[in-house]
């Protein structure tokens, strides 16, 4: 995998690192509906269909959140399968570079 300069945008008060050149609108609806529930602390559901990159949204969304506004939160993620974790762990190492 090659390096690609994170593209860089706001959500409301929040700078979003996302791995990718662009955003597409429904992935943007969705990181500001995650910001928001972060800063109710909250619970919620999200739906988003299959390939669409629920996964590098809501990582991109939860580090950039956790890094500028709560550097001692923690982070939980669950999957249903040890396949799901792995996709999960690759998806996350590509938002880190």
């Amino acid at each position: 995998m090659h390096h690609i300069t994170p593209f860089r945008f706001k959500i409301e008060d929040i700078e979003v690192s996302f791995p990718y050149p662009a955003v597409y609108p429904e992935q943007l609806d969705y990181m500001t509906h995650i910001k928001r529930l972060l800063d109710k602390q909250g619970h919620g559901i999200l739906e988003m269909p299959t390939g669409t990159g629920k996964t590098v949204c809501l990582l991109s969304m939860c580090l950039s959140y956790i890094l500028q506004k709560q550097p001692n939160f923690k982070l939980v993620y669950c999957t249903r399968t040890i396949v799901e974790m792995e996709k999960t762990l690759e998806e996350l190492k590509f938002v880190l570079e």
